[in-house]
């Protein structure tokens, strides 16, 4: 992945948590990055209360910065999403780096999964083959 990237989407995810529950959770997730080389990377996002829906919280992801950025911390973000994200819901993050390469996560509770991207002709793996 490139040095600079943008977040090619801004989820929205239900939580069972209140409000303040959500925003300590953000905070304690922050500061268990003080001291290490990701401190301060999540702090170039926000979460925005939109309210209640079924029950649940609703938080819009925003970014607090310029369209290209470093999402180094993008990983420990999708663990944040992981372990508030309410049980059935999901969550896709996708990041484009400068060099043009994707990246991203699928995200339900308590589960991570890294997207594959992979190129493909007429429905199949472009490889050496094609060359």
């Amino acid at each position: 992945m490139g040095y600079y990237s943008t977040l090619r989407l801004t989820p929205a995810i239900k939580t069972p948590l209140t409000e303040d529950e959500f925003r300590s959770a953000w905070q304690k997730a922050n500061d268990e990055l003080v001291g290490t080389y990701l401190e301060g990377y999540l702090e170039i996002y926000n979460w925005e209360f939109e309210g209640k829906e079924n029950g649940y919280s609703r938080f819009q992801l925003s970014i607090e910065a310029d369209d290209w950025t470093e999402h180094y911390a993008s990983l420990k973000l999708a663990y944040f999403i992981s372990s508030v994200i309410a049980e059935g819901e999901k969550c896709i993050l996708e990041f484009l780096g400068e060099d043009g390469e994707l990246w991203g996560y699928y995200i339900s509770r308590n589960l991570i999964k890294e997207i594959e991207y992979i190129k493909m002709v007429d429905g199949k793996p472009l490889d050496e083959s094609y060359l």
